[in-house]
């Protein structure tokens, strides 16, 4: 019988049972590297067809096999296949191959899930500084993992914490759940603060008001569904600070597209509406430029959170919202100051 190793120690030859190790975590919890087997690279098939029978059934499933030279090295991988199909004093390493993709166990969690998911392999290896096998990354890891980062960034748009269940002691989610609020609060102020520099335009144009949460609500739609898919594309490596400008012109782009088409539906309607073809521009022209604000808000303010080490997912939803109800406010009521100056309202 031969020796086999676990990630972090040398087993004995009554040991064949790998025991995992943590490492680090995701957003949504503890990553758990799962059991990484190793064979000296000197033993033959049919020593190692010869340990894996020792193992107990229902033991931790094997993908792969790893090979390792001196101190624990890892220097290739070899399949089930591979040493079931060899001749039995073959030795493994003139059938593995040395090509492996391994992970750096200082890497972000994150990054080596996104490598992994790239591979399209079931497994990969996480290596120390020194190149020594330390466990193994697995894709039922992946898995959970990616569920629970996608279930934290969820919650944290929403102001809700990354652990809330039904189980949750009620004071404490509403602790939770009151700060954002607060926060969202103090926010809305500054709307506010928009709107009622604009207590005289309104009094002599009351239509205004009927519009008001139509160009806050778009804004907000629009921003939300910039915001979702950047905070999505950061977490998956898909958007960094390199490509920023890119993406920052494909959602102005978007934006603008969208803008023009609201726009002349709701600048159609207001005018249908109100028999005023001034308050249509107006709605129409203040729309637009409001959802070109919420794209181009949705990009900035989460790289702008990822570049101060905020969660982008966590705080990110209530400065959009922000720039979207002061700003759009701010453009439909400035419009119509102007077209009421003008006597065209």
């Amino acid at each position: 019988m031969i020796a086999f190793r676990t990630a972090t120690e040398r087993s004995t030859l009554r040991t064949p049972v790998v025991r995992p190790t943590v490492h680090g975590t995701l957003p949504a919890g503890d990553l758990i590297y799962a059991p990484a087997l190793s064979f000296p690279r000197h033993a033959t098939a049919q020593q190692v067809i010869d340990a894996l029978r020792m193992m107990r059934p229902g033991d931790e499933s094997v993908y792969y096999l790893f090979v390792t030279g001196e101190e624990d090295r890892l220097v290739g991988v070899v399949s089930l296949r591979q040493i079931v199909t060899a001749a039995p004093d073959t030795r493994i390493d003139q059938i593995m191959s040395s090509e492996v993709i391994s992970l750096p166990a200082s890497m972000a969690p994150e990054e080596q899930a996104h490598i992994l998911g790239d591979s399209g392999l079931l497994a990969l290896p996480v290596v120390d500084a020194e190149g020594r096998l330390v466990g193994s990354l697995d894709a039922t890891e992946l898995l959970d993992a990616v569920e629970d980062e996608a279930t934290e960034d969820m919650y944290r748009l929403a102001g809700v914490a990354g652990d809330e269940e039904l189980e949750r002691p009620i004071a404490r989610a509403a602790r939770d759940r009151v700060f954002w609020l607060m926060i969202n609060m103090i926010t809305a102020f500054f709307a506010a603060a928009v709107v009622s520099r604009f207590e005289g335009v309104i009094a002599q144009a009351a239509m205004l008001a009927a519009f008001m949460p139509v160009v806050a609500g778009q804004g907000g739609n629009a921003g939300t569904q910039t915001l979702t898919f950047i905070v999505r594309s950061l977490a998956l490596g898909e958007v960094s600070f390199a490509n920023a400008r890119r993406t920052l012109m494909r959602e102005l782009f978007i934006g603008l597209c969208n803008g023009l088409t609201i726009g002349l539906l709701v600048g159609l309607i207001g005018w249908l509406w109100q028999g005023s073809v001034a308050l249509g521009m107006v709605i129409g022209v203040a729309m637009l430029g409001n959802l070109i604000l919420a794209s181009v808000a949705g990009v900035l303010v989460p790289l702008a959170l990822k570049a101060i080490r905020v969660d982008p997912a966590l705080a990110s939803s209530i400065f959009v919202t922000t720039v979207t109800d002061v700003c759009g406010f701010a453009l439909f009521l400035g419009l119509g100051a102007l077209a009421l100056g003008m006597g065209y309202l």
